[in-house]
């Protein structure tokens, strides 16, 4: 749940050309910047919905800054083609 409800707070940032990577969001990483508790680099990914019905899924990789200063800032986005959902479940 916790997941789901930070990759919502990130995924309204995104351009809107990833509108369909919502599927068994993850937060893979968050690291402290400067060991500062409200300053954080978050590492995110999901799957697109188009894959849940073929079973064949791409992946959304997101890494984003996420300060009180500069709200969030998204650093890099790539995507994955053809990634099986059991696959993307033992990342």
């Amino acid at each position: 749940m916790l997941e789901e409800t930070l990759y919502s707070r990130y995924y309204s940032y995104l351009d809107k050309t990833y509108f369909e990577f919502i599927l068994c969001p993850k937060i893979d990483k968050i690291e402290r910047i400067e060991c500062d508790i409200r300053r954080h680099k978050v590492y995110a990914s999901a799957l697109n919905y188009d894959g849940h019905h073929n079973g064949v899924n791409d992946k959304i990789n997101i890494i984003l800054i996420d300060t009180p200063e500069h709200g969030v800032k998204i650093n890099k986005v790539t995507i994955q083609k053809s990634i099986s959902e059991k696959e993307f479940t033992f990342i």
